[in-house]
């Protein structure tokens, strides 16, 4: 590609891989002087964010990491988030070549040979990948047409992916997000034909968050994403009633201990980036 500068999303092309990832995104600068910098908030579907080329300095207790140009072009670094009730800052200097991978509920499951518990250390950290992961990570060059990088992604996914199966926690998942997140556990029990306790393991085991926090998460994102797709039509009564909120109160409340801003202040410094639910507020630093 010859832009200096790019922020793509593109839907994943094979039909395996369409099970597990909702979209990826390819955010470039080829420019020495580029500056940029924004938050994220939290989200159900989780991001393996990759960088090529680049020095990536995380501090998993203040939310944030830097991003500077390295001086080899090939340095991988390997991120990944579970953002359970924080927004994060990012910072961007120079020249860079990311990648995310936004995974669905569970997705990143299937490409990982251990459970999540074990394969994190915290919820905002470098991460190892495998090594034929790598290997194919590496044949791609910023340049290249988006087409072309998402052909040596997908090989790279492929070629580590692995089955994963887990019917009481997929569906207790699901439960959660179509509900909103105000499902009772007690309802969550009877319906995975379970008991609390292995429900509280497995999502710890395999999700990194307990029931609680999950259920937060989606219906904090839920509210965001419907706020931002519907901002000119609806105003935050009915946000908080389609969220499944007690009432408008409880929704100021839960999104402003999250985001550190009210809905009337934030909503509108929020950027959609391309045609996917990927949200983020840019925010200058001079």
């Amino acid at each position: 590609m010859n832009q200096t500068n790019y922020l793509i999303t593109r839907k994943p092309k094979n039909k395996f891989l369409q099970k597990y990832i909702a979209y990826y995104y390819f955010h470039v600068s080829n420019d020495d002087q580029h500056s940029e910098a924004f938050y994220f908030y939290p989200n159900y579907m989780h991001a393996l964010t990759i960088y090529k080329g680049n020095d990536v300095e995380i501090d998993s207790e203040q939310k944030t990491s830097k991003v500077r140009t390295s001086v080899d072009k090939d340095k991988l670094t390997f991120l990944y988030c579970i953002n359970l009730k924080d927004k994060i800052h990012v910072d961007l200097q120079g020249t860079y070549h990311k990648i995310g991978i936004v995974f669905y509920p569970l997705g990143i499951n299937h490409f990982i040979d251990k459970p999540l518990n074990e394969f994190l250390g915290n919820s905002f950290q470098k991460i190892i990948m495998d090594t034929i992961f790598k290997d194919h990570i590496l044949k791609i060059k910023k340049e290249q047409p988006i087409e072309e990088q998402i052909e040596i992604l997908e090989n790279a996914l492929i070629a580590v992916m692995q089955p994963f199966e887990n019917k009481v926690l997929q569906t207790a998942v699901r439960e959660i997000i179509l509900s909103n997140g105000t499902v009772r556990v007690e309802t969550l029990e009877d319906i995975a034909f379970t008991n609390r306790k292995t429900l509280l393991r497995l999502f710890k085991k395999h999700l990194y968050a307990t029931i609680e926090e999950y259920k937060k998460m989606v219906m904090f994102r839920n509210s965001l994403n419907y706020a931002l797709q519907h901002q000119e039509l609806v105003n935050l009564t009915d946000i908080a009633l389609y969220s499944m909120y007690y009432d408008q109160s409880h929704f100021i409340r839960h999104f402003r201990s999250i985001t550190e801003e009210t809905p009337k202040t934030l909503l509108p410094k929020i950027v959609q980036i391309g045609n996917e639910d990927l949200y983020w507020h840019f925010i200058d630093e001079n």
